[in-house]
């Protein structure tokens, strides 16, 4: 198993056991009057926080939706009623506007005697499901093909998940169930002692086997031994290597969150490069889930001598949550004159751009405050060791947000050559997400409060398409700068 794969299938398997809530092995009764008041707590945070939620389908299609599911309410499991609420949801297209199962509960279904599949999965681009490892001592599993799971055949089982996933591409969303798989498999068909797989072998044998579900104890002890914590190579932000006797560089970066030091690590990274001499250089946004345009503006400040903006347009709507998000030292904002401090605020903000015009309109259902910040370039980049060779830029579908926007700079401005897939996040993304708590339920909601624009304006509702096309498969396989350089050299 190759160091990719080993990373990405560590980062899976804590997403799936620490940041995926939903494991409960009693979930609570909602009475029809709770979750009648959760849907109209959703509806009012959408219009009040979100500055374009019906970007995807209209108000009046959304509001029939919540009609139809407010009319079907009976008494339910808090269990059930995320599911119901999670198509709801689901329906808006918005990776970051998102509804989260309580995490404390994730505790209470393993200390209940709760489990957890033996195997990962992963859904191919056709939807079908291959195993892509497994805690068993079956080694047939390893890339069989799952025909169906516990009787019920998995196209089906696709289609039930799908309403619980969340974003614009339908890649990035299958990677989610990837992801979930047994979290959303116990969602929707409740707890098992055991799972019972129908599987097409790689020699083509069609067998049913039945395999014993693990207990989170079991779980943890299988984590460890087959995903050893690395940490310079699970954990750290940002890695830079160099091929042994060509002048080709890697940097590979997990996220775009800012960390303490990470603008002087960004600068011994290209003051390296240049007393190497690098004359290529590779830069990995594989699984890459975005983080803040600090990041981004740091690197690029040693990639590009032209003037170049982040964003050639900023949207953001101006509400109470959105307030409450800003550190409490500078909440007064919101009693003061607005346009004059959007354009004093992003000379903290930013150091590549200014604010060339504000335009400014109100929500039509909420009259709140839109604004519309339209940005022109300065000149700002690294004297000392920018870096002025070929640079390949790696995405795929797990390319999502500030490494989308990050990957829509470098095409627009011809500055590096995108390999890969398409991101799964849009080019033109939303964010700058706040959380809000739903009065009942508990659940977690996440809404975005901003969109972004590329800087060539161009929109067409998908991700930033590569220059080279590689397919999923070979993309991942790739792991050497040997194996990136003949990716490289291939055309579409």
């Amino acid at each position: 198993m190759n160091t990719t794969l080993i990373r990405t299938l560590a980062v899976l398997l804590w997403l799936i056991s620490a940041t995926h809530p939903g494991y409960a092995a009693e979930s609570r009764t909602m009475d029809v009057q709770s979750m009648q008041q959760d849907l109209r707590f959703v509806q009012t945070k959408l219009n009040t926080i979100h500055p374009e939620p019906y970007h995807h389908l209209g108000k009046d299609e959304f509001d029939a939706m919540v009609d139809r599911l407010e009319g079907s309410l009976a008494p339910m499991s808090s269990k059930e009623w995320y599911v119901r609420l999670s198509e709801l949801i689901s329906s808006l297209q918005d990776g970051h506007t998102a509804v989260f199962y309580n995490q404390d509960e994730r505790q209470q279904y393993f200390n209940e005697g709760g489990t957890t599949p033996p195997f990962l999965v992963e859904v191919k681009d056709n939807d079908s499901v291959i195993i892509r490892h497994h805690f068993t001592d079956d080694a047939t599993l390893i890339g069989a093909e799952i025909l169906t799971i516990n009787g019920r055949p998995i196209d089906a089982v696709l289609r039930s998940m799908w309403p619980l996933t969340f974003g614009e591409s339908k890649l990035f969303r299958n990677g989610q169930i990837s992801r979930s798989f047994g979290r959303m498999l116990w969602l929707l068909y409740g707890h098992a002692d055991s799972v019972t797989l129908t599987i097409r072998q790689l020699d083509g044998t069609i067998r049913a086997q039945s395999y014993a579900m693990l207990s989170e104890t079991q779980y943890n002890e299988f984590v460890a031994r087959d995903f050893p914590k690395n940490d310079g190579v699970s954990e750290s932000p940002m890695r830079l290597s160099f091929h042994e006797e060509k002048p080709v560089a890697l940097l590979d970066l997990n996220h775009f969150g800012t960390y303490k030091g990470y603008k002087d690590s960004i600068a011994d990274a290209f003051r390296e490069i240049k007393e190497r001499q690098i004359e290529t250089l590779f830069i990995d946004l594989r699984g890459n889930g975005g983080g803040t345009h600090f990041v981004a503006e740091a690197l690029i400040h040693y990639l590009m001598d032209t003037p170049w903006v982040l964003v050639s347009k900023a949207k953001i709507k101006t509400s109470d949550e959105w307030y409450a998000s800003l550190p409490a030292s500078v909440r007064i904002v919101r009693y003061l004159p607005k346009k004059p401090l959007i354009r004093f605020a992003t000379l903290f903000l930013t150091d590549n751009a200014r604010i060339d015009r504000i335009e400014a309109s109100k929500d039509p259902v909420t009259n709140q405050s839109i604004f519309e910040l339209y940005t022109r370039p300065r000149q700002h980049y690294s004297k000392d060791y920018l870096y002025s060779g070929q640079v390949f830029l790696l995405t795929n579908r797990d390319s999502y947000s500030m490494s989308g926007m990050f990957a829509a700079i470098m095409k627009d401005y011809g500055r590096a050559v995108i390999v890969g897939e398409e991101t799964g996040g849009l080019a033109n993304p939303h964010g700058s997400n706040v959380a809000v708590t739903l009065p009942n339920s508990k659940f977690r909601f996440t809404i975005s409060t901003s969109r972004a624009y590329r800087p060539s304006g161009m929109f067409d509702n998908r991700g930033v398409i590569p220059d080279i096309a590689i397919p999923f498969d070979d993309l991942s396989r790739a792991k050497t700068i040997d194996e990136l350089l003949e990716l490289s050299a291939r055309r579409r």
